[in-house]
C-alpha cells in the first residue's frame, strides 16, 4: 500500500510488519505506517499529519502528530485493526476444533481477512497566515488476518519480512502453537487437536491428534515435515479446554482437576419500604449476588517446552472456554502464583503450572 508523489499530494504512504508477499498484516503485532516525502512551509508554526484508517469507508482509527523540522513520520496503526476485529464470534472455529478433536478426520473452514484503507491529512500556516488542510487520495489494499506470532518468532524476525521463517506465515503454515518435541499430557477422555493453515491464504484446518496430514495439504503439494506431538492419556480425570492463540486460532488443551471448588456469594441487605401504619415498623430483605464458581487446576507434570507453551499461551490467552456438564462455556483463567517457576535445575523434578478457572456467568 504504497502511494507514487502527485501535484496535489507529497507524500507517500509505506506499510511495514507486512506478514509473506500478500500485504496481509497480524493485528496483535505492530503495523507501521510511514508518511514521507512531505512538504511544509519552513515558517510554519505547526506541521500535523493525519493518518486515518478507513473500513468501508467508515474511520476506525486516526492518528496524529506534530513532526516539526522532519520529513517523515511514523505510526502504528494496530489498534485500529485490533478494532475492527473486536466482538468476533470463533463459536464456528470452536465448533471444528472440538468435532476435529473429538473425531478421526480434519474439518476445515475458512480464514477471514478484512481490508482496510488508509488516508493522510496534512495540516499547516500558509505563508499568507492561512490554515491549510490537504487530504491525500484514499490509499486501498490493505488486508489484516485476527492474531499475531509468538514472541520467539517475533525475536527471530524482522517486522519487514516474518515470512522467511518456516511454516509461521498465516497464508502457509501451522497455526497450532504447541510443542512438537514432547509428549502432550491428557487425560483418558479428553480432545486434542492442531491447527494447520495450509492452502493459499484461506483455508484453516483442525486435524485430531490421530491424522497427520497428507503431504497434498500443504500449499504447493510440498512435503510436510512436521508432526502432532506424542499424546499420553492418563487415567486421572482431565478438564477440556478451548482458547485463543496468538496466531488467533482455536487450540486445544486439558487440564487436571484438583480437589477444590469455591463458589463466590455476595449479598447486601436493604431496608425494607413498608406501608405505613399506626405502629412504626421496619424489616430488612436480602439480595444474593454471584455465585460464580471457581476450581484450582493444573496442568499437570509438564517437560520445559510445554510448562513454557501453558504459561506463555494458555495463561496469556484474552478467551477461553471450558467443557462444563458437555457444553464448552465461556471461563476465565487467572494463574495461581503472580511468579511461575518454568524450571529448576537444583531439582530433579517436572513442572507444573497451576491456575484458578472461574465461570464467565452470573446466576
Amino acid at each position: 500500500m504504497a502511494s507514487d508523489s502527485s501535484s496535489s499530494y507529497g507524500g507517500a504512504v509505506v506499510i511495514s510488519g507486512m506478514v509473506g508477499p500478500n500485504t496481509t498484516n497480524f493485528t496483535n503485532h505492530p503495523v507501521i505506517v510511514t508518511v514521507s516525502n512531505l512538504d511544509f512551509p519552513e515558517d510554519s508554526p505547526i506541521k500535523v499529519v493525519r493518518v486515518k484508517v478507513l473500513q468501508s469507508s467508515s474511520v476506525v482509527g486516526e492518528f496524529s502528530a506534530d513532526i516539526g523540522a522532519d520529513s517523515s513520520i511514523s505510526f502504528d496503526i494496530s489498534s485500529a485493526l485490533r478494532a475492527m476485529w473486536d466482538g468476533y464470534d470463533f463459536s464456528d472455529e470452536i465448533e471444528r476444533a472440538q468435532n476435529a478433536a473429538g473425531g478421526n478426520t480434519s474439518y476445515s473452514l475458512t480464514r477471514l481477512t478484512k481490508s482496510f484503507s488508509l488516508q493522510v491529512d496534512t495540516e499547516y500556516i500558509a505563508e499568507d497566515g492561512e490554515y491549510e488542510q490537504e487530504s491525500s487520495p484514499v490509499f486501498d489494499g490493505g488486508k489484516c488476518i485476527i492474531g499475531g506470532l509468538t514472541e520467539l518468532e517475533r525475536s527471530r524476525a524482522s517486522y519487514s519480512d516474518v515470512s522467511a521463517l518456516n511454516k509461521t506465515n498465516p497464508r502457509n503454515g501451522d497455526a497450532s502453537t504447541k510443542p512438537r518435541t514432547s509428549p502432550e499430557m491428557v487425560g483418558s477422555d479428553s480432545i486434542t487437536s492442531w491447527v494447520d493453515v495450509s492452502a493459499s491464504g484461506t483455508v484453516q484446518k483442525y486435524y485430531p491428534s490421530s491424522a497427520t496430514p497428507e503431504p497434498d495439504d500443504v500449499q504447493g503439494g510440498a512435503e510436510w515435515t512436521g508432526h502432532p506431538p506424542i499424546v499420553v492419556r492418563d487415567i486421572v480425570p482431565y478438564i477440556d479446554f478451548l482458547f485463543i492463540n496468538k496466531r488467533g486460532a482455536v487450540e486445544t488443551c486439558s487440564a487436571r482437576m484438583m480437589e477444590a471448588l469455591s463458589m463466590a456469594v455476595e449479598t447486601k441487605e436493604y431496608a425494607r419500604v413498608e406501608r405505613p401504619a399506626f405502629k412504626p415498623s421496619r424489616t430488612v430483605m436480602a439480595v444474593a449476588g454471584g455465585g460464580r464458581r471457581s476450581w484450582n487446576m493444573s496442568s499437570g507434570l509438564q517437560t520445559r517446552d510445554w510448562a513454557e507453551w501453558w504459561t506463555l499461551e494458555f495463561l496469556m490467552a484474552t478467551k477461553w472456554w471450558m467443557k462444563y456438564e458437555g457444553t464448552y462455556v465461556p471461563v476465565i483463567v487467572s494463574p495461581s502464583k503472580k511468579s511461575i517457576g518454568l524450571y529448576d535445575h537444583t531439582k530433579q523434578e517436572m513442572s507444573s503450572v497451576e491456575f484458578t478457572v472461574t465461570l464467565a456467568l452470573e446466576g
